[in-house]
């Protein structure tokens, strides 16, 4: 019997065909809604024409690139490694797990032991096989001590591995559980599901960061971490053959930037997560791509040292910020604010008793913190260089000060923050994150996961979240509720507003397929430009 649970539902009826309707966003001078559909997911995709082989397009990137190895890579680095790696398995439209690199994978036992079967004929191209002991190594080195893994965690939960044959890996796991199948999926950084050869692992050691081989559809020309990525089409890769000759990714972290690069032919793809800024990328002539994204802006609390050890001090927060406010200040007010740990678009959304905004609650709350322990109300944030970013913060720090809580400001780049959070070496950070199962649950807020940046757990969060290992599809809606429920009044960080996610592309683009349901990037294979533009 083969059994995996679905990590979220869609509507009714959904089906993983394009529609003929659009959402309705800004398509631009360079687009015609007969170009654009919409998957049953919401993704807008763009096809002008009949697919074209060749050609090389630019994509910016929204944060700077220091680490293409999947066992520790963080978020900017996804959507290359995915095109350099390849993944297990993908979510259809209605996030069932699907093959990819794999053929199967089962279990007859409620979720103890699993058969996981590979596609044969993938190689990497270093030449050596992409077989169940490549998968087998990979696992392992995971779940290692000092991983440094979002899914290490994960793959700890696996007792024994055996590979019974190339193409055949018996896995053991700890205890049942339901759900493993979704962490082979390639949704996530630094995951399972992107496989690197264990001769270049071992050539390499740490090294392998800037020097990554994989089996997928693409493969590393060069690489400068921090700066521009080039790949190049895997002309042996066993899968579907990509359109593209070449991709080339530049960073320009700033949004407003990317929109001036794209308007100037820089840059033919670039995503955003500001609504402002697909308008302005639409009115100078570029198509713009609605794609959907449950991520949203939030603030990164250190639970482990002062103030946020204190559940006043982050209750504090959320009573204080006007999130509607803010939504209007930096965003005029075209996003959706947040109530609760998870979108209230999500099937699984949960009332729970958010905090309101309240700055007398928000002012008495840090005036006990300060009379009991007598530590100031006053933390440092430190948040990243895109314009969004910044007007944001400008906005919260006055919120607060009018609650009486004096908040500094710092601006970093993504890596730095990413290995000062990992280190505890911060009060808060200003990020974005995204909860629409149990799995970015447990990654995020499980007392001994490797992402879990907030440093410290909650017993009751916890015990909710083995239980989903292990729960039946009709409990599952039970344990969601109570999730929330629990994460409200742990309150372990602070959300902010949901994000608008988009692309825009250049006339360039002659079909972008609308992002992977369950990550916000594309399926690389599928992007094609047009010849004579």
């Amino acid at each position: 019997m083969k059994i995996f649970r679905p990590a979220i539902a869609v509507a009714a009826g959904a089906l993983l065909v394009l529609t003929g309707c659009t959402s309705g966003g800004p398509t631009g001078g360079g687009g015609q809604d007969s170009d654009i559909t919409t998957t049953a997911w919401g993704a807008q995709v763009l096809e002008r024409g009949e697919p074209e082989m060749g050609g090389s397009i630019t994509y910016g990137l929204q944060a700077v690139v220091e680490s293409l190895d999947p066992a520790g890579a963080a978020v900017s680095g996804n959507l290359i490694m995915r095109s350099i790696y390849g993944v297990l398995f993908s979510y259809d439209g209605e996030r069932n797990i699907v093959p990819d690199m794999a053929e199967s994978i089962e279990s007859d036992d409620n979720g103890l032991n699993w058969t996981l079967k590979l596609k044969p004929g993938f190689t990497f191209t270093d030449g050596n096989p992409y077989d169940a002991e490549a998968v087998k190594a990979h696992f392992e080195r995971t779940a290692a001590e000092g991983s440094r893994s979002r899914s290490a965690g994960d793959m700890r939960q696996i007792a024994s591995m055996t590979a019974t044959d190339a193409t055949t890996l018996e896995i053991t796991l700890k205890q049942p559980w339901t759900g493993f199948p979704n962490t082979l999926v390639g949704a996530f950084p630094g995951g399972p599901a992107m496989v690197p050869s264990p001769a270049a692992v071992e050539q390499h050691g740490e090294a392998l960061a800037t020097n990554p081989v994989g089996a997928g559809p693409f493969m590393l020309k060069s690489f400068q971490p921090g700066g521009d990525v080039v790949l190049v089409k895997n002309t042996d890769y066993a899968g579907e053959e990509a359109y593209l000759d070449e991709i080339k990714f530049v960073t320009a972290t700033d949004t407003q930037s990317r929109v001036s690069a794209g308007l100037a032919g820089d840059i033919d793809i670039a995503r955003t997560q500001s609504a402002v800024d697909l308008q302005a990328a639409a009115d100078g002539g570029l198509t713009t791509l609605d794609q959907p994204d449950s991520a949203y802006y939030n603030l990164l609390l250190n639970l482990t040292q002062a103030p946020f050890d204190d559940v006043r001090m982050r209750q504090a927060l959320a009573h204080a910020i006007d999130l509607q406010g803010l939504n209007a200040a930096v965003f005029e007010g075209k996003h959706d604010p947040m109530v609760g740990f998870m979108p209230s678009t999500s099937p699984f959304f949960e009332e729970t008793e958010w905090p309101s905004f309240d700055p007398d609650k928000a002012k008495e709350l840090a005036e006990d913190y300060t009379a009991d322990t007598g530590n100031p109300a006053a933390f440092s944030l430190t948040t990243t260089s895109p314009p969004e970013f910044q007007q944001q913060a400008a906005v919260l720090q006055q919120m607060l000060a009018d609650a009486g809580i004096d908040m500094s400001i710092n601006v970093s780049d993504q890596p730095t923050m990413v290995s000062e959070a990992r280190a505890g070496n911060f009060q808060a950070q200003h990020r974005y994150l995204e909860i629409n199962d149990d799995q970015n649950a447990r990654t995020a807020f499980y007392s001994t996961s490797g992402g879990n940046n907030g440093l410290a757990g909650d017993p009751t969060v916890d015990k909710i979240l083995d239980d989903m290992l292990v729960a039946s599809e009709s409990e599952m809606d039970g344990l969601y509720a109570d999730l929330q429920h629990a994460l409200t009044e742990w309150m372990p960080q602070v959300p902010l507003v949901l994000q608008k996610n988009g692309i825009f592309v250049s006339d360039r683009v002659g079909g972008y397929p609308g992002n992977i349901v369950g990550t916000p990037d594309p399926d690389f294979r599928l992007v094609w430009v047009r010849s004579g533009e």
